[in-house]
């Protein structure tokens, strides 16, 4: 029988750290590189061993919501809703925990991989590289590691192997936040390092060259783990199903923990990711042929120029110092650093309508530089307090955040070194020369700054009741500037601000059993919006509220969450993409113009969600949504979310003789999607529609041994043909077909 490993990340019959050369090796080499990553002097190597020393608390192995070595599709604690530390069950909203065990069960790599087989949450390309998640009718806007703020525009590209779980709260978020977002907020939480010494490594391959090799240490860094260190670092290659597609792909974190006293925890760390893919699309696969006809393309149609791109890099750095006080009240101090860019490069022959002969269809061309830079600063205090003879909880903190986003302004080569149109659609090869982008020096730096103070407490006003009550005060600024060749100030424009704009915050808890729990909550929405119209202005800020209740059960000694939960969010001055203006319109920033829908935006709906262990050696993740979206009119809208979504995950591992072999897979069903206010072949306007669909995954996992493993996964394993999207750009743009992969672990 495999043994496991054990849940402090230690393999089972290892011998102490200390006596292994190899692992000394590995400390000498992390520290160096924890010292030079982080700017920060680390403590001297511990005191010989005859030396007494204070007991030291592992702060960070005190992570009640770590799912790493757990084997579990569930958790009992978050802390992305109100930062109180409580379970699932005691929050008062819908949440999703999306595990390490489940992301490498599925092989789950990227963040919209994760979001795809998630509660709610939809997954749609405008093209290879341009991706949008939405929950509830709205697009997801907040986005946090380990509870900061990161709102990049790589997000969709996040690497997986750097994090422990994937946080999904759905509905608003706005205490602690900002944001009054009714859609959801994404929090990914870092995986730690722990005392004893532990690796692992990974090797996956797959369909169309797929490449992938992944490396993990964790070590302490001085004899008692008072200082510890862990490195992650993965690079992939792949092609695609599409013609002339492939990206390289490259991840690194380190992060180092120091307990500086037995009650205080530092924690620093970088995480590194670079994607550089090439013959990208920039665009969709055309739904009609000039004369109406249904153009039935294939999946594998793109036509891109080998050498169309868009490169992205980002860093996040960030220092998180934790402190206990003897009275249980907590204090955490957070700043993160996100450094991000790109570089588009756009060659893409999706302009007009394709003839059957092969001809129609015209050249974009461009280039896109575009650099971001986002500063985060977070502190919060929480505890408890006693009143009329019962504790409760208190938390309180300040936030903000400032992003600066510098679009530069390229000159590309005159005339262009091709022709803007494609001759012949059917024969087409991406050979055209590449031409050259000068940067001019002119320049937009767009500025956006967001600050706030929040306050909640939980009440217990019995021992099977918690109200909880809480507000956010928060500030808004953002304003565009224009420089020249000479990188002379011109002109500020789109700016915007609001002072002193309060959310509050109320919900309820009622524990009915043992198990079992009824909640409600309330909260207030206002966001302002990054969308302009096309006038370049900024559109007036989304304001609103978002009630919701429910029943949320702990099962089986809370190896099992179940809950069940209705919503209804209403949004004022929501945006929605401008279909007046032609496709080929964009902004100066490269980004298309919106339109408000106006007032009285509803988002209705329930979700039921099951995660975690039903059986013995089963692991199940099953949600299923169903909500509409309808204007003041009644008037549905945002119609390309599925009313009706399925999200289903789950492995057995086999008793007896078998147990060394794992099976499992998925179903993701969802209904039909449509897009209104497409452009056609005849010059009107319409609607295109993709039918509702039915996706099977499969997995299998052998274990070779206590430590090897062999998993191997089949994606879309019926092959189903379908648009992920439709209606962009007047197009659609194909979900993968079936793929296969195969991985090899070793843990140690």
């Amino acid at each position: 029988m495999a043994r496991p490993p054990s849940l402090d990340g230690r393999c089972a019959g290892t011998t102490p750290f200390a006596t292994r050369p190899l692992a000394a090796a590995v400390r000498s080499a992390l520290l160096l590189m924890a010292l030079g990553a982080s700017g920060m002097a680390l403590a001297e190597e511990a005191p010989a061993a005859d030396t007494t020393m204070a007991e030291i608390k592992v702060l960070g192995q005190q992570d009640k919501a770590s799912t790493e070595h757990t084997g579990s599709y569930t958790t009992r604690e978050m802390a992305t809703a109100t930062r109180m530390g409580l379970s699932i069950r005691e929050t008062p909203q819908s949440i999703s925990v999306v595990t390490r065990q489940r992301m490498d069960d599925m092989g789950l790599t990227s963040l919209a991989d994760v979001l795809v087989q998630s509660t709610g949450v939809t997954v749609q390309e405008n093209d290879s590289e341009r991706t949008t998640f939405a929950a509830r009718g709205f697009s997801i806007g907040n986005y946090q590691i380990d509870g900061v703020a990161v709102n990049s525009g790589a997000n969709a590209l996040f690497d997986t192997a750097i994090y422990d779980r994937i946080e999904i709260v759905r509905g608003a978020t706005g205490l602690v936040s900002g944001n009054g977002d009714p859609s959801a907020t994404i929090n990914m939480m870092h995986k730690r390092p722990g005392k004893e010494f532990a690796a692992s490594a990974g090797m996956t391959v797959g369909s169309w060259s797929k490449v992938r090799l992944e490396g993990d240490l964790s070590t302490p860094l001085n004899a008692d783990g008072s200082i510890r260190g862990r490195l992650v670092v993965a690079g992939q290659n792949r092609h695609s199903y599409m013609d002339f597609y492939k990206e390289r792909k490259l991840v690194g974190a380190v992060v180092v923990e120091a307990d500086l006293t037995p009650d205080t925890m530092l924690t620093a760390g970088i995480d590194y990711q670079k994607n550089t893919p090439k013959g990208t699309s920039w665009g969709t696969t055309p739904l009609f042929f000039a004369d109406g006809t249904p153009a039935n393309m294939p999946r594998s149609f793109n036509m891109a120029a080998k050498w169309s791109s868009w490169e992205r890099e980002f860093q996040n750095s960030y220092v998180y110092l934790d402190h206990r006080f003897a009275n249980d009240w907590k204090i955490k101090a957070a700043y993160g650093r996100l450094d991000s860019s790109s570089n588009g490069k756009l060659f893409y022959g999706g302009n007009g309508f394709p003839n059957h002969d092969g001809s129609g269809l015209a050249v974009w061309s461009g280039g896109f530089p575009y650099d971001e830079k986002q500063d985060n600063l977070d502190l919060s205090a929480n505890g408890t307090f006693a009143l009329f003879g019962r504790q409760h909880d208190l938390v309180m903190g300040v936030n903000g955040w400032k992003r600066t986003g510098t679009t530069n302004e390229v000159q590309l080569q005159d005339p262009l070194p091709f022709s803007s149109i494609i001759p012949d659609f059917r024969h087409w090869n991406g050979d055209v020369p590449e031409p050259s982008m000068l940067r001019t020096g002119a320049r937009d730096v767009a500025t956006t700054k967001q600050s706030g103070a929040f306050v909640a407490t939980r009440i217990n006003l019995a021992d099977n009741v918690k109200v909880l009550a809480g507000a956010r005060v928060s500030s808004w600024k953002t304003y565009s500037d224009r420089y020249n060749t000479s990188k002379v100030f011109v002109k500020r424009s789109a700016a915007y601000q609001t002072d002193d704009v309060v959310t509050p915050y109320a919900g309820l808890v009622w524990d009915v059993s043992k198990t079992t729990s009824l909640y409600a909550s309330y909260t207030d929405l206002f966001k302002p919006q990054n969308l302009k119209d096309k006038s370049d202005a900024f559109l007036d800020p989304i304001t609103g509220s978002n009630v919701e209740g429910g029943v949320k059960s702990e099962l089986f000694d809370g190896a099992l969450n179940a809950s069940f939960a209705v919503y209804q969010a209403k949004q004022d001055n929501l945006g929605e993409e401008d279909m007046s203006v032609a496709p080929t319109f964009v902004l100066p920033d490269g980004s298309r113009p919106y339109v408000t829908t106006g007032k009285g935006n509803t988002s209705k709906g329930y979700e039921v969600e099951v995660s975690g262990s039903p059986l013995r050696g089963m692991q199940l993740f099953a949600g299923y949504t169903h909500g509409k979206t309808r204007t003041a009119k009644g008037v549905l809208t945002n119609t390309i979310q599925p009313t009706n979504m399925l999200r289903l995950t789950t492995t057995w591992r086999l008793p007896g003789d078998w147990q060394d072999l794992t099976v499992g897979g998925g179903l993701g069903v969802q209904n039909k999607i449509w897009a209104t206010n497409v452009a056609l072949p005849d010059g009107k306007r319409g609607s295109v529609s993709q039918g509702g669909y039915t996706l099977l995954n499969l997995m299998a996992r052998y274990q070779i041994s206590p430590q090897l493993s062999a998993t191997m996964n089949v994606n879309n394993a019926l092959d189903k043909s379908y648009f992920r999207r439709v209606g962009f750009y007047s197009g659609g743009y194909y979900g993968e077909p079936r793929s296969v992969a195969l991985n090899l672990r070793y843990q140690h």
